[in-house]
């Protein structure tokens, strides 16, 4: 089996990604599977180039070191960076295209706001573009979602029910500056690395049937799913790059020892009672394995 480490380039790694790693190398273990490392810079408007420096120098650091896929920033281009394979893309957009499964959307996220009722956990498009037959160039290309129920068992939390049709709508592969979504071009690659099994956050849980509903469509098999629970800050908010949460290349930048570094994550989580430094093996064999 292959699974993946995929940080995007929208800011530092933190302790969140930190307790991810953990998890991804763990489970990875547990499943005799090996570990693939993407780069997923889709979003060209925050990524940077010491982000991307960063991600190696803190694997290396913490002693997680991939099986598979991208190993250094200096690998340029790279099958795994998505910013080099805009064509790929492209060219599984124009399937989709063919078969009449996707619509250009001239709604701004202000005008789609506007139309949601009290309390919507999220955006939910209701597919006013859907028979406008705008082009593709220059609009949101949306994704005809199937209006049917999805059901996967989860490795971690069990059989999971979800209808994405009315949780999401239908949902964008490529926004109007055409920029590749995430929902779009991570079903891409892991159909393309031959990725079948996808460790990863709990908060991403709900994106997970529109994209098998995707790897359905491209008559490519799901992959299997574990969703591992989170490290939450003191209001019960997770940890992110926009919250400037404290940086491991600051951490590192300090002169902290990596196996504090992954005592912390391993406290913060509620996994450990105490912060007591672990390497990221004796962490793995008592806390994930």
């Amino acid at each position: 089996m292959i699974t993946r480490f995929a940080p995007s380039l929208t800011g530092y790694l933190h302790l969140g990604h930190v307790l991810h790693m953990l998890y991804v190398w763990g489970v990875a273990r547990r499943f005799d599977a090996r570990v693939l490392c993407r780069i997923e810079d889709h979003d060209r408007s925050r990524a940077r180039p010491e982000y991307e420096t960063a991600v190696f120098q803190t694997l290396e650091w913490l002693g997680f070191i991939p099986d598979l896929g991208i190993i250094s920033a200096d690998e340029k281009p790279s099958d795994f960076r998505q910013s080099d394979n805009a064509g790929y893309y492209q060219s599984v957009l124009e399937e989709l295209q063919r078969r009449g499964l996707v619509y250009g959307c001239g709604c701004t996220r202000k005008q789609i706001a506007e139309t949601q009722p009290d309390g919507a956990e999220e955006l939910c498009y209701s597919g006013t573009c859907a028979e406008k037959g705008l082009p593709l160039e220059g609009h949101t290309v949306r994704f005809r979602t199937p209006a049917k129920e999805t059901v996967f068992e989860d490795l971690k939390l069990g059989k999971q029910c979800q209808l994405p049709w009315l949780q999401c709508g239908d949902f964008s592969l490529r926004d109007r500056q055409g920029q590749w979504t995430y929902q779009f071009a991570c079903v891409c690659d892991d159909i393309r690395h031959g990725v079948d099994l996808v460790i990863r956050g709990e908060d991403i849980l709900f994106s997970t049937a529109r994209q098998i509903q995707l790897f359905q469509t491209l008559e490519a098999a799901p992959p299997r799913h574990y969703h591992h629970p989170l490290i939450y800050d003191a209001a019960g908010t997770k940890l992110s790059k926009r919250q400037r949460s404290e940086s491991i290349t600051q951490l590192r930048e300090s002169g902290i020892a990596p196996e504090a570094v992954i005592g912390r994550a391993l406290r913060e989580a509620g996994l450990s009672p105490t912060d007591t430094p672990v390497t990221a093996e004796q962490a793995i064999h008592k806390y994930i394995i």
